[in-house]
């Protein structure tokens, strides 16, 4: 998929991730049809988690448009809101 991916790594006992989840769903909806928006489950997909280089909840990775590869993956440590997440995406 040569899409935009915004993807939040997360662990289902994270309060921090829990707070971000209405948030995060708020993202989903402002970004619709531009870029897209996903929740992997970190403690149940380790191997993916390790090749992004996860080592806390939550790790928030941007994968831009085109052709991707483990080094595509850029880290987003700004605002946790959906507009300022929105506003970075794009």
């Amino acid at each position: 998929d040569e899409s935009a991916w915004f993807v939040e790594f997360y662990a289902p006992w994270c309060g921090h991730c829990k707070t971000l989840a209405p948030e995060w769903a708020e993202l989903a909806t402002n970004l619709k049809g531009e870029v897209k928006v996903a929740k992997v489950d970190a403690t149940e997909n380790k191997e993916s988690a390790g090749k992004f280089g996860v080592s806390g909840y939550p790790t928030i990775k941007f994968f831009p448009g085109g052709k991707k590869d483990d080094s595509s993956a850029v880290d987003y440590s700004g605002p946790r809101t959906a507009s300022a997440m929105a506003e970075w995406a794009r």
